[in-house]
């Protein structure tokens, strides 16, 4: 059964889209959840059929997953299933606004395949656009029942220069120490979120774009990260999978100009990969391009990638 407020109390999230990509959202998309954590985790299904090619998506630490629709449909209209889950805290989840740590953003996406390789069939894939492709990364590399991954940025947890817009090193490392005392002393307190990521840099430099305007105003969007959180971002985390020990197929697709994780930061954790692999390299872009012309570019390179690597997507159109 679809609702066709998709899912919200509030028609707010309609803004972001076009009146038909509306419709298409509410007529494609059911919502249900899961647990992880002891948190409900909220998802939103564009479903095919049990045994179509099947994408888990989630979100970075900004967004959430409704307002990244037009990173979902285009796989929707190929044949996929998308299976699209927001963070603990974030968008419809359940949990503290801003409190969900790396270590339980990476959990989640744990709990999100468990539950996704229940509903449906295969094979499976998962994509990524900020912190969600490392985190997804760190959860699913080499898990046998994943086919391929595909990202827009891959890091290395500790590597400095994923925070580099903090400042030089050493204040890094002594942003990174007062955190570390500072979330169990001060748990909840939280750091304004367009201070935490400069949104400049994020949105585009060309003024406030009409995307950043209707975000800046969205009563659903999270505007802080707790503590916990803010120290986890600085924080060193072992991948449970080196780089070089990954099999998993593994494609990644950064910004050649991107102002938020350095192209060259992106480029040392894809030259360790151990895997099948493919790099495509967005020529001349910022991080990002809230257009629909951007995004449908960006799906349609995860989309070749996941073909070669077991997505039949006639098959999925003709059982839908």
């Amino acid at each position: 059964m679809t609702r066709r407020d998709a899912g919200l109390a509030t028609d707010y999230w309609k803004r972001y889209y076009t009146p038909d990509e509306v419709r298409e959202i509410e007529d494609a998309t059911t919502t249900t959840m899961f647990v992880s954590g002891g948190l409900p985790i909220h998802v939103r299904l564009y479903e095919r059929s049990r045994s179509a090619p099947t994408l888990l998506v989630s979100h970075g630490l900004i967004t959430y997953g409704l307002i990244l629709a037009r990173l979902q449909l285009p796989f929707f209209r190929a044949g996929f299933n998308v299976v699209q889950f927001d963070m603990p805290g974030w968008g419809q989840s359940g949990g503290p606004r801003g409190g969900c740590t790396i270590e339980q953003s990476i959990q989640a996406w744990r709990d999100a395949f468990d539950w996704t390789v229940r509903e449906f069939d295969g094979p499976f894939f998962a994509n990524g656009y900020g912190e969600d492709g490392t985190t997804c990364y760190y959860a699913l590399a080499n898990d046998p029942r994943l086919s391929a991954m595909s990202f827009h940025n891959l890091w290395d947890y500790g590597d400095p220069d994923i925070m580099q817009w903090q400042g030089p090193r050493w204040m890094v490392t002594c942003k990174r120490a007062i955190l570390s005392v500072a979330r169990f002393l001060l748990p909840t307190r939280t750091v304004d979120m367009r201070k935490g990521v400069p949104w400049d840099d994020l949105f585009g430099k060309r003024g406030l774009t009409p995307y950043r305007d209707i975000f800046e105003n969205d009563p659903l969007r999270n505007y802080g990260y707790q503590y916990p959180l803010a120290y986890s971002m600085l924080a060193h985390h072992r991948p449970p999978v080196r780089f070089e020990a990954c099999r998993t197929p593994v494609q990644l697709i950064p910004s050649e100009l991107n102002e938020l994780w350095p192209y060259d930061m992106n480029l040392r954790s894809y030259n360790r990969l151990g895997g099948p692999t493919e790099l495509v390299t967005l020529a001349g872009k910022p991080h990002w391009e809230f257009t629909v012309e951007f995004e449908e570019a960006f799906c349609a390179i995860a989309m070749r990638w996941f073909q070669q690597h077991g997505a039949s997507l006639a098959h999925a159109r003709d059982r839908a």
